[in-house]
């Protein structure tokens, strides 16, 4: 069908009120000037040691956990669902919002749906999760997509409406499908709600990861780094804590500032 596609971007700049986002080489700058802050006031006592041990000791923790123990692969192991969760709630948001978006009849059954749920911490669902799924990765996995189907039918329900209606009139008149409307018109139109679906919704499947993992003790044969952080608390290892928080933190830079900056760019990074 020759309809051609739509990118979304204007030409010209001149109406971006927005500012430019820090570079990662200036968010690294700050995020260093903070460690060095951190480093300072474990060094010179200004802080109980046992709770604000120092980040030389924190990183040293962090290092040997990932190449002479198990953190590496409990973090892969986390990764790996909220990525997979990512994936398949994704594809369940996409089809909640084509059915929303085409068959009316259904569509108050949806928005019903998204307005109880949506608001609906993961944690809160624990016990009815627990006594259908048991314990495991399987209770995991529905908390995940819990926390992000809603986000993604949200982001591309939102790019279906914004859609330009010229675009949807050219496709009707040339006898265009649903099928044909959805492909080639609806989905090239929506990458900037797309991308900040896709973000949206990892870090709510990251946060509710963690929270479950926490809550559910050991999953898998290993865990994951929720149960890292679980077990190091339980034995009173503040610097084992610290460790696992920061290799949250920089996997979150890391997912933010490279993965969807560089590959899944949204309107606001281009500003």
């Amino acid at each position: 069908m020759g309809i051609k596609m739509w990118s979304g971007r204007s030409n010209g700049s001149s109406g971006r009120s927005g500012q430019a986002l820090p570079s990662v080489k200036a968010q690294l700058a700050w995020l260093l000037v903070l460690l060095l802050a951190w480093e300072s006031v474990s060094r010179l006592s200004l802080a109980n040691p046992l709770i604000v041990p120092p980040v030389s000791a924190v990183l040293r923790r962090l290092v040997t956990g990932l190449w002479g123990g198990t953190l590496f692969l409990q973090w892969v192991q986390s990764v790996s669902l909220v990525v997979a969760g990512l994936l398949v709630g994704s594809l369940i948001g996409l089809l909640l919002a084509t059915a929303d978006y085409f068959l009316p009849r259904i569509r108050p059954v949806i928005t019903l749906l998204n307005a109880v749920l949506h608001p609906l911490p993961g944690v809160a669902i624990l016990p009815v999760v627990l006594s259908i799924a048991g314990l495991g990765l399987p209770a995991v996995s529905i908390v995940i997509l819990h926390a992000i189907v809603w986000s993604a039918y949200l982001s591309f329900i939102s790019g279906f409406r914004s859609t330009a209606p010229e675009l949807l009139d050219i496709a009707r008149n040339l006898g265009a499908s649903r099928r044909q409307i959805l492909y080639h018109v609806l989905l090239p139109s929506i990458g900037p709600q797309l991308s900040a679906g896709l973000r949206i919704g990892w870090s709510r499947g990251w946060r509710a990861l963690i929270s479950a993992e926490m809550i559910f003790s050991a999953i898998g044969s290993l865990g994951g780094l929720g149960w890292y952080l679980f077990e190091r608390r339980s034995f009173m290892d503040i610097t084992g804590v610290y460790a696992g928080i920061v290799l949250m933190i920089l996997t979150g830079f890391f997912i933010e500032s490279v993965v969807f900056r560089r590959w899944l760019p949204s309107q606001a990074d281009t500003y």
